[in-house]
């Protein structure tokens, strides 16, 4: 069995798998028929991160082999926020760097308020962390403590602990409360994806 590459067609967006043979002949999409170059295939499979801008809040298309290379806003070319947004771990949220790091955020956040003397909160943690690795790439799961962070805990009224907020162009979309299952947390967080 030979191998095969799936190729979207720059025409009109099918996806074909193509025989890696016939992928340096000229190929033809399988809907439109019209002929894919070998550069303009290799180019539709590379992975492809949307990061929003935080000046224009515009989404961007970034391959992510140019993640940390500084890439900027195709609308108003100010540069774009890539730091820790393809790690696949949580980011540690203060009253500090809340704005930077959330509100500025090129991904959706899903904010993870916990709080050390929370027993539910020691079950939640791992899930939480499992998130991150899943979602990498895709959006940026944070944890805020709530006793070190009286001021967050107090503008977003955290009341109880665990709480999950979920952030998208720098506003507040839903606030989910209690130990919310993984399962139902990603399908919350697909509308913002």
């Amino acid at each position: 069995m030979s191998k095969s590459t799936i190729c979207t067609c720059p025409h009109c967006g099918t996806k074909n798998r193509i025989p890696d043979e016939k992928l340096a002949l000229k190929a033809r999409c399988g809907r439109c028929h019209k002929p894919f170059s070998p550069q303009k295939c290799a180019k539709a499979t590379e992975l492809l991160l949307t990061l929003r801008c935080s000046k224009c809040r515009a989404k961007n298309r970034v391959p992510v082999d140019k993640v940390n290379a500084g890439p900027k806003c195709g609308r108003c070319g100010a540069a774009i926020q890539s730091r820790d947004v393809y790690t696949g771990r949580t980011v540690m949220v203060t009253d500090a760097n809340f704005s930077q790091t959330v509100l500025s955020s090129p991904l959706p956040v899903l904010l993870y308020g916990w709080a050390p003397w929370c027993s539910v909160c020691s079950g939640t943690g791992p899930q939480v962390e499992q998130l991150a690795g899943e979602t990498k790439g895709k959006v940026r799961v944070a944890r805020v403590n709530v006793d070190a962070n009286p001021k967050l805990a107090s503008k977003y009224n955290i009341l109880s602990v665990p709480s999950f907020f979920i952030f998208d162009a720098g506003k507040l979309k839903e606030h989910l409360p209690g130990a919310v299952p993984k399962h139902e947390l990603m399908m919350k967080m697909a509308k913002f994806i």
